[in-house]
């Protein structure tokens, strides 16, 4: 469920993202598939908040650098997502490749922090995408950090129907997320790219469900699976120690 005018909103600063240059109304409201009218409102508003300004006779609409200024004191100032970056830049350091921070979401596993490996060719990812639980190796380590009663009751609520296949599909999630669960760490050998491997393991800081994540090329990593499996969980065990 969301509220309208907030999603709107965000889809609007998405459209600018993605076009790179200044937007009519006419190209906003297209943008973000909302009538004239509405667009126009919203516009308006965030004109008037200072977040956009009217550029040249026409108008066409440019955001301003408060999102940016904004978006600066708010990650600067957040204490938690500043020293899991030291783990992400470690864990970069050491394999070579991406290193990630994700979040458990209701029925999504959530990018908070990403950093990517230096190689020329490796795993491109952006903080605020998602993954689906049951295909990713971050949402299956974020499931096996729960409790058996909570994991059973998020993966019954998972978008997959009711047929025999649907509870053939979460039966087989739970009994993998178990296996992981005793080894402290998860594994997608390519499940939802078949071209990366990515290995991740969960733990819970504060009430939040995170998960440590390297992601590759297969090639580079697949021989190191294990290895890299250990390092995650030793560097989640250390992270929550070192965090009060």
């Amino acid at each position: 469920m969301s509220v309208k005018s907030a999603l709107r909103t965000l889809q609007i600063l998405e459209a600018f993202a993605e076009a790179a240059r200044p937007m009519s109304l006419g190209e906003v409201s297209r943008a973000i598939e909302a009538p004239r009218s509405s667009a126009l409102a919203l516009l308006a508003t965030l004109v008037g908040r200072g977040y956009l300004y009217r550029v040249g006779p026409a108008p066409t609409y440019y955001p301003t650098r408060r999102w940016l200024d904004l978006a600066h004191a708010v990650s600067e100032n957040d204490p938690v997502s500043l020293r899991i970056r030291e783990s992400l830049e470690r864990l970069r350091d050491l394999t070579g490749e991406t290193a990630i921070d994700s979040v458990l979401a209701t029925d999504r596993s959530l990018y908070l922090d990403v950093v990517e490996s230096r190689e020329l060719v490796r795993f491109a990812a952006h903080p605020g995408e998602t993954k689906p639980l049951h295909l990713s190796a971050s949402g299956r380590a974020q499931l096996a950090v729960l409790g058996e009663d909570a994991r059973r009751a998020v993966v019954a609520a998972l978008p997959a129907g009711g047929s025999g296949r649907a509870r053939l599909v979460r039966k087989t999630l739970l009994d993998t997320v178990e296996r992981e669960r005793r080894q402290c760490w998860s594994t997608n050998l390519g499940e939802f790219r078949p071209d990366v491997i990515s290995v991740a393991s969960g733990f819970d800081l504060h009430g939040t469900i995170h998960a440590l994540v390297v992601a590759a090329p297969r090639h580079r990593v697949e021989a190191k699976v294990d290895q890299i499996g250990r390092l995650l969980r030793d560097e989640a065990r250390a992270l929550v120690a070192r965090l009060p």
